[in-house]
């Protein structure tokens, strides 16, 4: 069952076999704003009884050959007393049970719903915190990012800006435009097709600043499809500034590009595993969603690609 706040759109998927059975309500965890998402059960209304309603009493019935026992007075002993049933009291009105305050309590067997796990108190990344030792807290957030991913995912907060997260990135794809031109005036790789006819000290020099530049741009092309589909499947609740963070904090794994020939294909294996838990803990989506975020487009660009390789052997 998707449950969305109709003030601000914050939603959570959560198993409808598992809601108490009396929950009708909820309170947002985001805007606080409480509101209804179900009708109560008709089986699970109590219908309100009478306690003043008594059955007509009975009179004993008389044989008419038998005169009538006398019937004597007693005091009534504490065992009387005592076996006396107490007085009905009518049963209290079934009461709304706070679904969202519950939500904490209720642990998922399916991994495809975190819906219900319990998200940690969001907290900036070191890196974006510190405004001295920047060294340290690159490295600090570094290792944080690859060690408990998890964790640092879901505690991402947006509303901070992109700037920060930037220069984190930028400083990664920096060290691997460095490695790379060393690796080059050192003949160990052969420079790219479009500076191999230029002299080794422009090679490097162009390296330095159009590899930063190209990475940029493909950074906010690929984060914008990545948004897109996000939102196709209704599964972005940060925003684009959340987008954002996910995928430049899950480019870590591409410092591994500064080792030669294997550097590469490892970046690549593990900015697509990073990017699937980026997405899914800062998004909050499930398994499913965040698949078919980072599947489609890929598809889309194999279709395209066959397409235009007939187009152009057909002319």
């Amino acid at each position: 069952m998707n449950i969305t706040c109709p003030k601000c759109g914050f939603g959570r998927t959560v198993n409808a076999a598992k809601l108490p059975p009396k929950a009708v309500m909820a309170t947002c965890p985001k805007c606080e704003h409480r509101f209804k998402f179900r009708e109560m059960p008709a089986e699970h209304i109590e219908p309100e009884t009478d306690s003043t309603a008594q059955a007509p009493p009975v009179a004993p019935a008389v044989t008419p050959d038998a005169p009538p026992a006398p019937v004597q007075a007693a005091a009534p002993g504490p065992e009387a007393e005592s076996s006396a049933a107490p007085p009905t009291t009518p049963p209290a009105p079934p009461q709304d049970e706070d679904l969202w305050n519950e939500l904490a309590a209720l642990k998922e067997e399916d991994d495809d719903e975190p819906g219900t796990e319990a998200r940690p108190e969001p907290s900036l990344p070191i890196w974006e915190q510190v405004r001295s030792d920047y060294p340290r807290a690159f490295v600090h957030t570094f290792l944080e990012v690859v060690a408990t991913p998890k964790a640092f995912f879901s505690a991402m907060p947006v509303g901070h800006g992109m700037l920060r997260p930037l220069f984190f990135f930028l400083i990664i794809i920096q060290a691997v435009a460095l490695s790379q031109s060393v690796w080059q005036l050192l003949g160990i790789i052969p420079p790219s097709v479009f500076t191999e006819n230029l002299d080794r000290t422009l090679q490097v020099a162009l390296v330095l600043v159009l590899y930063p530049l190209e990475v940029c741009l493909f950074l906010f092309l690929d984060t914008a499809i990545n948004h897109f589909f996000l939102r196709l499947f209704k599964a972005d609740t940060k925003g684009f500034e959340g987008t954002f963070r996910a995928v430049v904090y899950s480019s870590a794994p591409m410092l591994l590009m500064v080792i030669p020939y294997i550097g590469l294909p490892l970046a690549m294996i593990g900015v697509v595993v990073y990017k699937f838990l980026g997405l899914r803990h800062v998004h909050g989506a499930t398994t499913k969603q965040v698949l078919a975020v980072l599947v489609l487009p890929m598809l889309l660009a194999m279709t395209v690609a066959i397409i235009l390789t007939l187009v152009v052997g057909g002319v």
